[in-house]
C-alpha cells in the first residue's frame, strides 16, 4: 500500500525462493530476466485472448439477437401468409358456388352501377394482386427462415469458438499467475541485494513490442492501464515517515509499468524503502518517480517517449501488497512532490476511480 521514507530501511518482505528456480544453474539476474520475458509475453497472451474471448462473446450475443429478430419477422410473415391464404380461399369457394367468375362478378357487385365488363375487370386485378402477395409472403417465409437458421448456425459456432478461448484465456491466466509468484520472489532478492540493473534487450525490445498503439503520439499518458486507486497523496500511516509522498496503484505484479511522458531516466536504484525505483526527468523540468517495481527494462540516461513501457510493477522495498507508487516531482527528490492525480488530469489524462486513504493494495 505504501512506502517508507527513501532513505529507511526495507522491510523484510519477501517469501524464501523455492521450487525449480531456486535450485537452478543460471545467476539470479538471468533467471530474473527469464521470467520478467515470460511474464511480458503471457500477459499479452492473456490481453489477446481476453480480448478475442470478448469479440466472440459479443458476435455471438448479435447472431442470437438477429436470429431472434429474423424468427420474430418470419412468424409474422406466416401470419400474412395464412390472412392471403383463407382470403384466396373465401375467393375460390364463392367461385365454386357461383360456378364461374363472371357470376362470382356479379354477385360482388350486385346493386352498383359500375358496368360489368369493368367489375370483371377489376376482380381480376386484385385476384391477380393477391396471388402476387401470397407469393411474396411464400418467398419472403423461405428467405427468412433460412436466414434464421443461418443465424442460428454462425452463434452456435460462435459460442463454440468463445468457449474454446475462454478455456485459452483460462490457461494462460494461470501460467501468468505462477510466473508472477517467481517474479516476485525473485525481485525482492534483487532488491535486498542493492544491486539492481536494467534488464537485457531480449526483455526490453519484447515490452516495446507490446506497447498499445493509442499510446503513441500523446503527450502524458497514465502509468499503467488498468488499476485500482488506492492510498492517496498526503496520506497519513505508520508505513510512512511523515505523509505519502505519492499516488498508489494497486495492480498485480508484472503489470507494465510506462512513462507518463518524455523524458530522460534519471536514476534507477533499490535497496531502500522504495525497493527498485525510476525516475524520469521530462522536458518541462519536472520528476516523476516509479516505485515498488519488479524488473526495470531502461537505463539511467535512456530517452523514453510517452507511453513506453519502462518497468514491471512489483511489490519490492517497504510494501504491504503489489502496487506501483507514482510520484510528480518539482525536484529529483523527495519532498517536493505534488499531488499526481490532479496534476494528470490537468494535463488532459484521464484517471478514473477515487482513492481512498489507508485503501489496501491488495
Amino acid at each position: 500500500m505504501a512506502q517508507a521514507a527513501a532513505t529507511g530501511a526495507p522491510a523484510a518482505g519477501g517469501r524464501p525462493v523455492t521450487g525449480p528456480d531456486a535450485t537452478a544453474d543460471r545467476p539470479s539476474r538471468h533467471r530474473l530476466a527469464d521470467v520478467s520475458l515470460a511474464v511480458i509475453r503471457l500477459g499479452e497472451a492473456a490481453r489477446r485472448a481476453d480480448r478475442s474471448y470478448e469479440e466472440r462473446n459479443r458476435a455471438a450475443l448479435a447472431e442470437r439477437a438477429e436470429g431472434v429478430r429474423l424468427r420474430g419477422e418470419l412468424v409474422r410473415v406466416r401470419k400474412t401468409a395464412e390472412v392471403l391464404r383463407r382470403r384466396a380461399g373465401a375467393i375460390a369457394d364463392a367461385q365454386y358456388r357461383t360456378g364461374s367468375l363472371v357470376a362470382y362478378t356479379r354477385s360482388v357487385a350486385s346493386g352498383g352501377r359500375t358496368p360489368l365488363r369493368r367489375q370483371y375487370e377489376e376482380t381480376v386485378r386484385r385476384e391477380r394482386a393477391l396471388v402476387a402477395r401470397m407469393d411474396t409472403a411464400r418467398r419472403a417465409g423461405r428467405t427468412l427462415a433460412a436466414d434464421s437458421a443461418l443465424a442460428l448456425a454462425r452463434a452456435t459456432a460462435l459460442a463454440a469458438d468463445r468457449d474454446r478461448l475462454k478455456e485459452v484465456r483460462a490457461r494462460a491466466d494461470r501460467g501468468l499467475l505462477s510466473a508472477r509468484d517467481t517474479l516476485r520472489q525473485l525481485a525482492s532478492q534483487e532488491s535486498r541485494s542493492g544491486k539492481c540493473d536494467s534488464l537485457s534487450g531480449e526483455v526490453t525490445m519484447a515490452a516495446r513490442a507490446a506497447v498499445r498503439a493509442s499510446t503513441q503520439g500523446t503527450p502524458w499518458t497514465r502509468p499503467v492501464e488498468r488499476y485500482v486507486l488506492s492510498a492517496p497523496f498526503g496520506g497519513a500511516g505508520s508505513h510512512w515517515a511523515s505523509s505519502h509522498t505519492g499516488q498508489d496503484f494497486a495492480v498485480p505484479v508484472g503489470t507494465p509499468v510506462r512513462a507518463v511522458g518524455g523524458g530522460r531516466i534519471a536514476s534507477l536504484t533499490c535497496g531502500d524503502g522504495f525497493g527498485i525505483s525510476l525516475v524520469v526527468r521530462h522536458r518541462n523540468g519536472l520528476y516523476t518517480q516509479y516505485a515498488h517495481l519488479s524488473a526495470p527494462l531502461v537505463r539511467p540516461g535512456q530517452q523514453v517517449v510517452p507511453g513506453e513501457r519502462i518497468a514491471l510493477s512489483g511489490d519490492t522495498g517497504n510494501s504491504t501488497g503489489p502496487h506501483l507508487h507514482f510520484e510528480v516531482r518539482r525536484t529529483p527528490y523527495l519532498g517536493s512532490g505534488v499531488d499526481p492525480v490532479p496534476w494528470l488530469r490537468h494535463h488532459g489524462v484521464r484517471v478514473p476511480g477515487v482513492s481512498a486513504s489507508g485503501g489496501s493494495a491488495r
